[in-house]
């Protein structure tokens, strides 16, 4: 018999998959989330999850150029962009739903596409040469991304919060109230922080992202205690507290042990005991 032909190798499927692999995936799992407004609040943690993990990823691939102190800004507008696009959702539902009848939630979506669009335009102009001329590679995609990543993060934290994308119920409950500030800082959080937190030569994708992940395991955490305090919906936010106090405390404890294994060295401070 002639040689054995030899055997390829398997390929693995790994997580997170690289960049444009987890965008896709965390948009389609948004987006699903989004125009199904009467799903359970967990299941829309998931979308949150998801969509500010790609938003993360988003600053990551967008920052390691060399934005230096730009990278808490660009998390910062992310987020901005991401409040005007999810208010122009709601906006589009309240006006353009009627039209659609059961689907009346697809209206959101517009303002996920005009976000994009949005910041491509701002990333096109932040690279021209003869505007901002920054010259950082694929801003104008990582602005993009930015931009919807934001939009689906915060209509999805309406959702959980008012319990659907109804304009009048979302200005009540988390506009009037203030809780939209709060939001508003832990999602831009969950964006900016774990790349700022994990910058060095030692910087790795995985042990960034579960930052990111722990972040906003975190912020459905407190939205599940609002929906409890405002008795909103008990049962609703018992298991919004349940699950995101899982997503946070299992992955706080993988990046401790993240960090601490691939260190050079572990300097007790006194505050937390040092592992040996």
């Amino acid at each position: 018999m002639g040689e054995e032909e030899e055997k390829k190798p398997k390929a693995e499927f790994k997580f997170p998959p690289d960049e444009t692999g987890l965008g896709i995936i965390s948009a389609v799992i948004a987006v699903i989330i989004v125009i199904l407004p009467g799903l359970p609040a967990v299941l829309k943690a998931v979308g949150v999850i998801f969509a500010l993990l790609w938003g993360a990823d988003s600053v990551r691939k967008t920052s390691k150029y060399g934005l230096g102190t730009g990278v808490p800004s660009i998390g910062v507008l992310g987020m901005g962009y991401g409040i005007v696009g999810a208010l122009l959702g709601i906006a589009f539902v309240k006006f353009m739903g009627p039209k659609l009848g059961t689907f009346s939630s697809v209206a959101a979506l517009g303002g996920v596409l005009l976000m994009g669009v949005l910041g491509y335009i701002s990333g096109v102009f932040s690279n021209h040469e003869k505007i901002i001329a920054m010259k950082i590679p694929k801003l104008e995609r990582g602005m993009m991304e930015l931009g919807m990543a934001g939009t689906l993060a915060m209509l999805l934290e309406f959702s959980i919060v008012a319990g659907s994308l109804n304009f009048a119920d979302v200005v009540d409950k988390a506009i009037n109230t203030g809780l939209i500030a709060l939001m508003f800082v832990l999602s831009m959080m969950a964006m900016f922080h774990p790349y700022n937190a994990c910058l060095g030569p030692d910087e790795r994708r995985p042990r960034t992202l579960m930052s990111s992940v722990e972040i906003s395991g975190l912020l459905c955490l407190i939205l599940g205690i609002v929906l409890v305090a405002t008795a909103t919906s008990l049962w609703s936010g018992v298991s919004l507290i349940i699950f995101s106090a899982i997503v946070w405390i299992v992955f706080y404890v993988k990046f401790v042990k993240a960090c601490m294994r691939e260190s050079d060295s572990v300097v007790g401070t006194g505050l937390i005991k040092t592992i040996e």
